[in-house]
């Protein structure tokens, strides 16, 4: 399932794709992509999924590595995408403008690897009548630990469906 839902992803990012620019970067953005050529950004491209923390060489490694601090990347609809992350921040502002500021923060963290729920939701077959037994430090908590970290979408059904 997450190996579904992560092509779901890569697949509504290659259809949408837009680039966003400040105005006030136009000119320098222009005179940056004059510079690079499509080698170059193949090149370069390369060299940073082999190391990401590589130094720009030649002139059009440069102006890429320029370009890539001005130019971001918008996609629509796109969950856990930067966008998505900008108009939930956008609409917080909007709400605290209109209603003012939250007078109560509530934060809950329900524990996943505790729960039978997240235990069943991730495909373990258990019983509960001995489910609750052996909860004293490290009985089975690295058992349900690593489950849970092998289903992260068992893990954020558990998180809907408990809060």
């Amino acid at each position: 399932i997450f190996v579904m839902g992560n092509l779901l992803q890569r697949r509504q990012t290659s259809f949408n794709p837009k680039l966003a620019v400040k105005k006030s970067w136009f000119p320098r953005v222009g005179t940056l992509l004059e510079k690079i050529s499509e080698p170059t950004i193949k090149e370069y491209s390369e060299k940073l999924q082999k190391n990401p923390f590589i130094r720009p060489e030649t002139e059009g490694e440069k102006a890429a590595a320029q370009l890539i601090k001005y130019v971001n990347y918008v996609g629509e609809s796109i969950p856990g995408s930067m966008t998505e992350v900008h108009n939930m921040r956008e609409e917080m502002f909007a709400i605290v403008n209109t209603d003012g500021l939250p007078h109560i923060f509530l934060t809950l963290n329900p524990s996943d690897t505790n729960s039978p729920i997240a235990q069943v939701l991730a495909g373990r077959d258990i019983n509960l009548d001995k489910f609750f037994d052996n909860l004293k430090p490290g009985a089975e908590n690295m058992e349900r630990s690593t489950f849970i970290a092998q289903n992260p979408i068992a893990a954020a059904q558990f998180f809907d469906t408990s809060v």
